[in-house]
């Protein structure tokens, strides 16, 4: 059954369960292991880089020479994570029990597990992920494929720009916890409707009769165009 009619003007506001049930989160989430993610750029990385995923799944990217490994952070003896900050470390220790791994997630040694029969087997190599670099942004899945096919949307939009020679600037970070129902929120991005009604400041520069909204696959874009005259970008 179609809940939403592919004419907007036709389109209803979504039943209240996909504001209410956790169950509609939790599959979309898990259908993000689908699909291709930023998950840092060349320069952050040094050696060991956890990083912080919407995959729902423990990562660390690795820097072995020229080579980045996208690997579990999720040791395959306890399930404790390996590494909980970036360092210039050449291998993999877990702080539970000691067992470790090359940087590309190869299990190297145990202690006290000399002895042990067959072992080490395959299941005790940290899982690699598949990733995928485009002008040092260094992209990561679970399942997904295709890369080119991805990446020529981005390419589209933004491959005119120098980033090649782009730098990340950890003074620039900002993370915010919102106190807020996640589906409201996304709502909230989806539409610029409000725009002249909660961004004054906003509205003031923005040729807002020309504000877009373009959809493709897997994703949605917004273009604000600043009125004639602004410098902004």
């Amino acid at each position: 059954m179609t809940i939403i009619d592919p004419d907007i003007r036709k389109a209803e506001t979504l039943p209240s369960r996909f504001y209410t049930d956790s169950n509609v989160l939790d599959e979309i989430l898990y259908s993000f292991g689908n699909h291709w993610h930023f998950a840092a750029h060349r320069s952050q990385l040094c050696g060991v880089y956890p990083i912080d995923t919407s995959l729902r799944e423990p990562m660390v990217l690795t820097l072995e020479g020229d080579d980045v490994h996208c690997i579990s952070n999720v040791c395959t003896h306890r399930g404790m994570l390996v590494c909980s900050e970036p360092s210039e470390s050449r291998r993999l220790q877990c702080p539970y029990h000691g067992r470790t791994f090359d940087l590309d997630g190869r299990f190297r040694s145990m202690p006290e597990f000399s002895e042990v029969e067959n072992f080490p087997t395959e299941n005790d190599h940290l899982t690699q992920f598949p990733l995928a670099e485009w002008k040092g942004l260094l992209f990561n899945t679970i399942t997904a494929d295709n890369f080119e096919g991805f990446i020529e949307a981005v390419d589209a939009r933004v491959g005119w720009l120098d980033i090649e020679n782009f730098s990340h600037d950890i003074t620039r970070h900002r993370s915010y916890t919102i106190d807020s129902n996640w589906a409201l929120y996304v709502d909230n991005y989806l539409e610029g409707f409000h725009i002249p009604f909660v961004h004054g400041d906003l509205h003031q520069v923005l040729d807002y009769d020309g504000y877009r909204t373009e959809l493709f696959e897997g994703g949605v874009l917004q273009i604000g165009i600043a009125n004639e005259g602004k410098a902004l970008f």
